[in-house]
């Protein structure tokens, strides 16, 4: 009687956790979808759609804005788990003076895909990106990330790149999803160990893998990390762990700004100091 109530004991909960981390794992790496509603200034500008196809030949939705008065560009990198649109509206400053190339992540948006990585394989739609503006002759390239694109730039090492401006990103994907998930309390440590066995199972991918942290320090072009003191999405001690590791990195903290908000909180200054930095080193 004993050992079979001690077996219901540690089977069942265990079972538990099984489906539980799995059903939580296919909904962090297979997102709902999120499309941004058309916008005036896309209508207004002729902005081109394009298609992209990364080298493992996933399709990517996105948009070129050109300016014929620039030879630069600048590569546009969203968030976790929206679209491309969603970070149009504070990045469309840029356009003053470079050519644009936004688009979807892959298992975002309009893009194809099923996984979600969390940088770790977006890093072959940011090539597909780099190799279409190539295409066009246009090699001096800037990037710019927010938030999971931000983490994907620091780990892309793609040397055509040679300046990032990286927007709120985290250093480590496994430290960030414990931050997320602190409100399980003792209980996240199994659920999280399960959900890094997952990604094993069914990407082939060790979540530790994704850390930028690991990869900022071998990075030899100028970088630009921004990252608000009030994030409570992705805490700044995030960029000052990435700016400590790689002291060659500028940094810049804005008071008050949470995720997504620095921008705003930034103002005109936010814009001045990404155009100057862009302008300084895509010469």
């Amino acid at each position: 009687m004993i050992p079979a109530i001690l077996i219901r004991v540690i089977v069942y909960p265990a079972a538990l956790y099984l489906v539980l981390s799995l059903i939580v794992f296919f909904m962090y790496t297979h997102p709902k979808r999120y499309v941004s509603p058309p916008g005036h200034w896309r209508a207004d500008r002729g902005v081109e759609n394009i298609r992209l196809t990364a080298s493992d030949g996933v399709e990517l939705d996105g948009w070129f804005i050109p300016n014929a008065k620039s030879d630069k560009a600048v590569i546009i990198c969203h968030g976790y788990p929206m679209d491309k649109g969603n970070v149009l509206g504070f990045t469309s400053f840029l356009s003053k003076d470079f050519n644009l190339i936004l688009f979807d992540f892959r298992a975002m948006g309009k893009s194809g895909g099923f996984f979600s990585t969390g940088g770790r394989r977006e890093t072959k739609d940011v090539t597909a990106a780099i190799n279409f503006l190539k295409a066009k002759g246009l090699t001096r390239i800037g990037a710019f990330g927010f938030s999971m694109g931000a983490a994907t730039l620091a780990m892309a090492k793609n040397e055509e790149i040679k300046a990032r401006v990286l927007d709120a990103p985290y250093a480590s994907l496994t430290r960030e999803l414990d931050f997320v998930f602190k409100g399980f309390g003792v209980f996240r440590i199994p659920l999280l160990w399960f959900m890094r066995a997952w990604n094993l199972v069914f990407m082939g991918i060790s979540a530790d893998s994704v850390a930028p942290e690991n990869f900022i320090a071998g990075i030899k072009t100028p970088v630009l990390l921004i990252h608000g003191d009030s994030d409570t999405q992705v805490p700044v001690e995030n960029s000052l762990t990435l700016h400590k590791i790689a002291p060659q990195t500028e940094l810049w903290i804005i008071k008050g700004a949470g995720h997504g908000e620095t921008a705003d909180i930034g103002g005109a200054e936010y814009d001045r100091k990404i155009l100057n930095f862009f302008n300084k080193n895509l010469q």
